[in-house]
């Protein structure tokens, strides 16, 4: 499903409260308090295993059309001085159960992260003593390298259906109208004959290696799992940094756990990982080889065509294993 939502207008990419909407906004959270809880949703040095957190009114307002474990495409624009300008479109957001909520706005805590977002909203006069709650600010999450920018200036035409939609809401087009996008869901990249611009350039990267609560979740029940299917063998996890190892007289597995709900995202981001913690390091006992995908979701029939074609071509001693939290 792709949805369209509003965010509140900010001259600094949301990564703080800036007060630029004030003036801007009527009977709303942002007109009330002075900042709007999505302005730091692209702060992308916030990240926890990869993971962007955030904040969209939309959802909050929206609850009832969202299922848990459900993803969904949103395009978002703001209502500026210059009229309603699209910002970007994220691919594959996840909404937030309570829970996820909650564990995210613990490492905030942590991190000192929600002690600054309070200092930003004092800089700008807001009321940073109201809202400032996990309930509140942190709904959805998502991967920083599935947004996906419009050009500045991309403001819509008088005629174009975003003017209907006054609220922060999650709204869908009438079926016969397209939803602006930057670009389609897949793109091929043509080559270039000379080299890259040798200078510097900023770009937008990910944090550390650090798991997830639902990862840590995750790799308990996988744990346990494991130990009541080989009760004879050795069930290990984070040795030599797999999530979880297990031998027995005449195998070797090895587990690797992604959170992300999509599978094809799960293949991508855990398949490198398995491909050295297997084949990096020279095994001598004669023990065979078998690398295990975790994921969430179960493999639609071209990511599982896909997996296939991996084993069959190459030979990777590859699958896929769906693990549910609930």
């Amino acid at each position: 499903m792709h949805f369209v939502s509003r965010i509140c207008f900010n001259r600094n990419g949301w990564t703080r409260s800036d007060g630029s909407a004030n003036g801007l906004e009527s009977g709303t959270f942002y007109a009330e308090h002075g900042y709007g809880h999505e302005e730091w949703l692209f702060r992308f040095e916030w990240q926890i295993d990869g993971w962007q957190y955030g904040f969209l009114q939309g959802v909050n307002n929206s609850r009832a059309r969202f299922q848990v474990g459900e993803l969904c495409d949103v395009t978002l624009f703001s209502l500026e001085p210059e009229g309603r300008r699209f910002v970007a479109t994220i691919q594959d957001l996840e909404c937030l159960t309570p829970t996820q909520s909650q564990d995210a706005f613990e490492v905030f805590q942590t991190r000192g992260w929600f002690a600054r977002m309070q200092a930003d909203v004092e800089a700008v006069e807001g009321i940073a003593s109201v809202g400032l709650v996990p309930q509140e600010w942190l709904n959805v999450r998502f991967r920083s390298a599935n947004v996906q920018w419009f050009p500045q200036g991309s403001y819509a035409s008088a005629d174009d259906y975003v003017h209907n939609l006054k609220r922060y809401q999650m709204n869908t087009y009438p079926k016969n109208v397209l939803v602006p996008v930057p670009m389609p869901d897949r793109v091929w990249r043509k080559g270039r004959e000379d080299a890259l611009n040798q200078a510097r350039y900023w770009r937008s990267g990910t944090a550390g290696r650090e798991c997830t609560p639902e990862h840590a979740r995750m790799q308990k029940v996988l744990l346990d799992a494991l130990k009541h299917e080989f009760p004879l063998a050795r069930v290990v996890c984070e040795e030599n940094f797999v999530d979880v190892l297990v031998e027995t007289s005449e195998e070797r597995i090895l587990y690797e756990i992604k959170s992300d709900l999509r599978a094809r995202t799960v293949i991508r981001l855990a398949i490198g990982q398995l491909l050295e913690y297997g084949f990096h390091r020279t095994f001598t006992d004669g023990r065979s080889l078998r690398l295990v995908i975790v994921g969430r979701s179960e493999p639609d029939p071209e990511d599982a065509a896909y997996l296939d074609g991996l084993c069959n071509r190459f030979g990777l001693p590859l699958a896929y294993r769906v693990l549910s939290l609930s």
